[in-house]
């Protein structure tokens, strides 16, 4: 089955071995993007914390202080929720790439077959399909 190419579709090379095979999302950047984005949040709060509570101190100092503290406590609430949510993302999409590939290497070698059976014209192609079929039904199960 050919795939219209776009670009949300995944950069994986199908040439050598499948034991050299690297899954390309990257763990580590999905947690520093989770501390990213909830420390811009709580920075965020911060900020407004601090521009609401000036209207109810006497100065900016005050108000900075109970803008750090908004801060502290958004960042202790939000920091483990998305952190918890990018390990469950990010394995999701490892095991989501690792079935594509799996699948991309077994029509890579369907096909193959089917080349090599329309090449050899001695060998019955239905039969070959079947045998290929039960081996991968064997394999996974």
């Amino acid at each position: 089955m050919i795939q219209p190419v776009n670009a949300l579709t995944p950069k994986v090379s199908f040439r050598g071995d499948a034991s050299v095979y690297e899954n390309p999302i990257n763990r580590k950047m999905e947690r520093r993007l989770a501390v990213l984005n909830a420390g811009g949040i709580s920075v965020v709060t911060g900020a407004l914390t601090t521009v609401i509570a000036r209207s109810y101190t006497t100065s900016w100092r005050h108000a900075g202080g109970f803008g750090i503290g908004a801060a502290a406590v958004a960042m202790m609430f939000l920091g483990p929720r998305f952190l918890y949510k990018a390990g469950i993302k990010s394995y999701a999409k490892q095991e989501e790439m690792d079935v594509f590939v799996r699948e991309k290497q077994v029509q890579k070698k369907l096909l193959s077959d089917v080349n090599d059976a329309i090449d050899n014209h001695k060998a019955n192609l239905q039969d070959k399909l079947e045998n290929y079929s039960k081996t991968i039904t064997k394999k996974s199960a």
